[in-house]
């Protein structure tokens, strides 16, 4: 906590101070292809780390590789998997020179893409009205933010000036200048903002605001993963306004999340094919594209069957490495084992795996797809849930969270330790997949909660406290 203070305090100076990463998290399996996908990520990912005297500070790339660069949207999708490797220090630098840089003469965009240097990336920026840049991107930024606050209990995500002012400019003056409020989205323009005189020959004047994060299809006015961006940002700044106290704020950002939440029910959703549009265009037509695996990856949807309807959509047709690094994390999550590992085992070898993005995708997808964990700063727990086969064992071995770290193995769907090596008692909730609805502490049986995800799986649920260097274990009785 005190390094992460100093370097926000540096950066109201223009410094920065450098902050060595600590250790990844450690994984062992009786399952050798995972154990060894484990050590391609971590190697491949560790490879992208910076801590040496470039002048951004501390930093790890998320851009395409080669730029010595981080963008807006690699970074919001590599920060947990960088909270996994230990890169604490690097999230809170990148993301802070992220916020600090919102501003008025960019119409309330930031960088799109930073360097070593400490510079908006030349190949993306001319100058304040001639730049690339996904209108995404904010949104994207500030659910990360909390996410990574979820992740490591570091309340300066929450309170920090540069972060404050870039989740109240986001959710007003960007939503407002650049008409995606719930009430104009739909009916926004493709060109806003443009630079005097425009020019459409200019890719820094046509993609100065580009409406997704798909940059293959001319036209689009509105996409549904901007829509699904604004949905969940709102929903983070939502807890951010009620964690700091801000009642009106906090209701204001709810209401708007849920705006958002019924466009993408009501007016994206194609009842006719069973599926959601993804692009709407300036002849006012919905059309189809990329825009669903980022949904499934931000919890963006809402209805069970329409979630289910969307995984078989996305497992219908191929995807470049971008969408494919997330596909682990959602599909483990919501009960698509089987498919989750075989596209998890497959990224080491794909086509183009040198892209940050699938490292940490690949990390990510380990710890909180086939480990299911998941710690929450603002309720002081852990979810954990095992997606690996019945027969095999695995190890998470000090995840760093919390300020601290936790160890889980997992012994097939019957047993888990749970060992709490953070300065705080968590409330550690214990899921596991398959019948029996049974857990037990020792002899004591354990009042639980019973369920499904989404894939049909039953799944059963005890909550446990456990104090600071304490290890519990939980097991179940099958009927």
């Amino acid at each position: 906590m005190n390094n992460l203070r100093l370097i926000f305090g540096a950066m109201a100076l223009g410094a920065v101070v450098m902050t060595a990463a600590g250790a990844p998290a450690g994984f062992e399996s009786s399952d050798s292809t995972l154990e060894n996908t484990y050590r391609w990520a971590r190697d491949m990912a560790l490879s992208y780390v910076h801590d040496a005297d470039d002048p951004v500070g501390i930093w790890y790339e998320a851009a395409l590789p080669g730029r010595d660069a981080f963008c807006m949207r690699d970074v919001s999708h590599q920060v947990i998997g960088a909270c996994l490797l230990g890169l604490d220090s690097h999230n809170a630098n990148m993301l802070g020179k992220i916020a600090a840089n919102i501003s008025e003469s960019k119409d309330w965009c930031s960088y799109w893409e930073i360097d070593k240097f400490d510079r908006p990336a030349p190949c993306d920026f001319g100058n304040d009205k001639e730049f690339w840049y996904n209108l995404p991107a904010n949104f994207d930024v500030m659910r990360a933010c909390y996410g990574v606050y979820e992740w490591t209990g570091n309340e300066l995500y929450l309170s920090a000036p540069p972060f404050v002012g870039f989740y109240e400019r986001t959710a007003h003056d960007y939503a407002d200048r650049w008409a995606l409020t719930p009430d104009s989205i739909m009916g926004r323009r493709r060109f806003m903002n443009t630079p005097e005189p425009f020019d459409r020959k200019k890719g820094f004047h046509t993609c100065r605001g580009l409406p997704s994060y798909a940059e293959n299809f001319s036209g689009i006015t509105v996409a549904i993963d901007l829509v699904g961006a604004a949905k969940c940002a709102y929903d983070s700044y939502a807890k951010i306004a009620a964690r700091n106290g801000n009642e009106s704020e906090a209701a204001f950002a709810a209401r708007t999340a849920a705006r958002y939440g019924d466009l993408i029910e009501s007016v994206w959703w194609d009842e006719e094919n069973n599926r959601y549009n993804t692009y709407y265009t300036q002849d006012k037509e919905f059309h189809r594209g990329e825009g669903i695996p980022y949904l499934l990856l931000i919890g963006a949807l809402d209805r069970p069957e329409r979630v289910k309807a969307s995984v078989a959509d996305v497992m219908s047709r191929p995807w470049n490495v971008e969408n494919l690094s997330a596909f682990p994390v959602f599909l483990y999550r919501l009960g698509y084992a089987d498919a989750a590992r075989e596209i998890l085992t497959g990224l080491t070898t794909i086509k183009r795996n040198d892209y940050p993005e699938v490292s940490y995708g690949v990390i990510e997808g380990i710890f909180c797809g086939l480990m299911g964990i998941q710690p929450s700063a603002s309720e002081m727990s852990v979810a954990t849930c095992y997606r690996g086969g019945e027969s095999t064992e695995s190890t998470a071995r000090d995840v760093p969270m919390l300020g601290g770290s936790v160890t889980v193995r997992h012994v097939g769907h019957d047993r888990t330790e749970f060992t709490n090596n953070t300065p705080q008692t968590l409330t550690w909730r214990a899921s596991f997949v398959g019948d029996g609805d049974a857990l037990y502490q020792g002899k004591k049986a354990l009042p639980t909660v019973t369920g499904s995800d989404n894939a049909g799986n039953h799944i059963v649920t005890a909550e446990i406290e456990v104090k600071p260097g304490k290890t519990v274990t939980v097991g179940r009785s099958r009927k």
